[in-house]
């Protein structure tokens, strides 16, 4: 099993449900953030625990710094999901509030697939 795949896998899984919660209404918009939510904590998790330290532990300082920023972008995606956990559905702002949190997670999805996989594949072996 290609690590590597699998995470490109779940990230067009996550962006499809991006935009399935961009035109779901009410509780569907709900249940499916909450969906996002669940998936998207367990695929930080790991990778933080595993690819991440594996890159950052045989990295250079600059790939160092792209392992940092990945876990950065997680934080602020874990605050901005926290801010839309405390409001309400039917709250003028949530769509806004989503809105931000696409656009961390958008950024952050294209910047691991082109920028941490290129150092994975710099400095970890296939059976790694």
């Amino acid at each position: 099993m290609d690590v590597l795949q699998e995470i490109k896998k779940e990230h067009d899984e996550f962006r499809t449900l991006i935009k399935k919660i961009e035109d779901a209404k009410g509780s569907q918009k709900k249940e499916l953030f909450e969906e996002l939510y669940a998936k998207l904590i367990g695929h930080h998790e790991s990778e933080e625990h595993v690819l991440f330290t594996d890159v950052k532990r045989k990295s250079d300082e600059k790939g160092k710094d792209v392992v940092m920023e990945m876990i950065e972008e997680h934080s602020l995606a874990a605050y901005q999901f926290s801010v839309i956990q405390k409001t309400a559905i039917d709250n003028e702002t949530w769509d806004a509030k989503f809105s931000v949190l696409k656009e961390v997670l958008t950024h952050h999805m294209d910047e691991e697939e082109s920028e941490l996989f290129k150092q994975a594949k710099k400095v970890l072996d296939k059976e790694e």
